[in-house]
């Protein structure tokens, strides 16, 4: 049996390997997702992880756990303003979906909803969209709303899959989903969007002309937000990544219940970088190789009535 380390060290081996092999002959991306989960529970140990990724340029599709519901939090918001967008006149929707994307904004979210004629009709778009793992059960921001059509396989929270978020991304920007104003607008607001740290954590570890171009939305729940962390400290990315050679790949990495908020953090800004790397051939790309060898970030110690500065999300 492995001991941590070794099998840490074997797996930044198989990334590496997979990384320096770009063009058709590479390792399959199903191997480099798989490689990453089995890195996860050795960098980010108690988190509960999906993953998913497609390739534009080939079709390639790799995922793991990526049809498993996991709490959506913000990163839901995407498909709200995709539905607005659908139903309502592009300048009503634009005040709201700036605040939406750049701030997260909820009370703007729940006017989203909203001007889609609530959560049941919002539902009732994503239905139509055929995603499978997805739905909005209630947003009780500015006033309460409840789904009545919600399978509320999550209890009360609003939930969704990596396979759904990329395959929803994947749509939206092959333009599949709204006319081409629309679609060009929605994917420039996802540029409003932090492009590292807290709500960044797609492009923290990407090179800076990626980062520049990243569209994405960050979903988050921190610890000590929410009831109970050991359902929640959620940390979700979902984005359409731009590529040097002009292609593009969309990528969903969902996160939970770790014990250990800036671990699990790391983990997705690294399993981000990972990505990129395999997808865009940069082997000389640096995914925290020095911290993987190590383990992964030194574990937090909290003091009683404190909080690491890393949970001020």
């Amino acid at each position: 049996m492995l001991r941590a380390g070794a099998l840490v060290l074997g797996l930044l081996a198989v990334g590496t390997a997979q990384a320096t092999d770009a063009g058709p002959s590479r390792a399959s991306l199903q191997s480099v997702v798989d490689s990453l989960a089995a890195e996860a529970a050795v960098l980010s140990p108690g988190s509960d992880l999906a993953l998913a990724v497609r390739d534009a340029r080939t079709g390639e599709y790799a995922g793991f756990s990526d049809t498993v519901p996991h709490i959506s939090a913000s990163s839901a918001k995407v498909f709200w303003v995709a539905a607005a967008l659908k139903k309502a006149e592009e300048k009503k929707v634009a005040p709201l979906a700036e605040k939406v994307f750049r701030t997260s904004d909820n009370e703007a979210s729940g006017a989203v909803i909203d001007m889609v004629g609530g959560p049941d009709a919002i539902n009732d778009y994503l239905r139509s969209l055929e995603v499978k793992n997805t739905a909005l059960t209630k947003w009780n921001y500015g006033k309460p709303r409840w789904a009545t059509n919600s399978p509320k396989v999550m209890g009360n929270d609003n939930y969704f899959c990596a396979a759904d978020a990329v395959a929803f991304l994947h749509r939206l920007a092959a333009g599949e989903l709204l006319k081409p104003r629309p679609t060009s607008r929605l994917l420039k607001w996802m540029e409003l969007t932090p492009r590292e740290g807290c709500g960044g954590w797609l492009g923290t570890r990407l090179p800076a002309k990626a980062r520049a171009s990243l569209r994405h939305k960050a979903g988050w729940l921190p610890p000590g937000c929410c009831s109970d962390d050991a359902r929640y400290n959620v940390l979700n990315e979902v984005g359409v990544v731009r590529l040097p050679d002009g292609g593009h790949y969309t990528v969903a990495i969902l996160a939970a219940r770790g014990p250990d908020w800036p671990r699990q953090a790391f983990f997705v800004e690294r399993a981000s970088c990972v990505l990129y790397r395999a997808l865009s051939g940069d082997a000389s790309l640096d995914c925290g190789e020095a911290l993987v060898k190590q383990g992964g970030p030194a574990p937090v110690v909290i003091e009683d009535g404190g909080t690491p500065p890393d949970y001020d999300c």
